[in-house]
């Protein structure tokens, strides 16, 4: 049976009548409060009904039968423990998703930098490649950026497009790879002083192609360095537990068989 909005809040009403009823018989002695238990038990279900009674023609509702008035009243306390637990669990729940919501900026930042490190000796490497082939770098980008994956290759799409539409690609590429950080911005800079005043691309690439990949392997060792720490939680959950299951397990069993009865 679906229940309004009204009727819910007759049902809250009930249970504060319990509730403030159970308050009573609380603060009396305790030989008082143990004979009064029986009474108090038929009092505060006739109070209650009262109440929900009275709210229900307060609101212009039908009176419900006292199957219904029993639903109302589990509806009641399930309103006010939810009333009473919501400004206790607000700090706690807040505090999670504050906590939660910074470390997912943290790791997108974190993988937005990995990104950029893993790709951007494979950019450097085909920009040269190109320029030792006699390509100028207007005709290379293009043909580097659609070659390349995320982040590096949407970036020098976007500003091959940009160029194409009029605007000065050492500008163009400045403004797309500088955002992804210190590295890609050095790459960027490399390839406007090119541009501008004519400086020898295929050295400055690669002096930055050794640099480059010097930082790629370093993260990869780091990486390969955090493979134990990573696999500690698995160890310890899956595989220590069954080791035990499987040994000591059965030898405890024999042990307690062979004791004497």
């Amino acid at each position: 049976m679906s229940l309004s909005p009204g009727t819910v809040v007759a049902g809250a009403g009930a249970a504060s009548a319990v509730v403030a009823a159970a308050v009573a018989v609380a603060g009396l002695p305790s030989g008082a409060r143990h004979r009064a238990a029986g009474i108090a038990s038929v009092g505060r279900r006739h109070r209650a009904d009262q109440l929900t009674i009275a709210l229900l023609d307060a609101v212009g509702r039908p009176v419900p039968d006292a199957a219904s008035r029993r639903q109302l009243r589990w509806w009641g306390a399930v309103v006010a423990l939810a009333l009473v637990g919501a400004p206790v669990a607000a700090g706690p729940v807040a505090a999670a998703g504050w906590v939660w919501a910074r470390r997912r900026r943290h790791r997108t930042a974190r993988d937005g930098e990995r990104s950029v490190t893993r790709a951007l000796p494979d950019a450097v490497d085909l920009l040269a490649l190109c320029a030792r082939a006699g390509l100028a770098l207007p005709i290379a980008h293009g043909l580097v950026a659609a070659r390349l994956p995320a982040p590096i290759g949407p970036a020098l799409v976007l500003a091959d497009r940009e160029a194409a539409a009029g605007r000065s690609r050492a500008d163009a590429l400045t403004d797309a790879l500088t955002p992804l950080g210190d590295r890609a911005a050095t790459l960027a800079h490399v390839l406007a002083e090119h541009l501008r005043y004519g400086v020898p691309l295929g050295p400055a690439l690669d002096r930055l192609s050794g640099e480059l990949r010097a930082a790629r392997r370093r993260q990869a060792e780091e990486d390969a360095r955090r493979v134990p720490v990573r696999l500690l939680g698995p160890l310890v959950a899956c595989v220590l537990p069954a080791f035990g299951l499987l040994t000591v397990v059965p030898l405890l069993a024999a042990s307690l068989r062979a004791l004497p009865a």
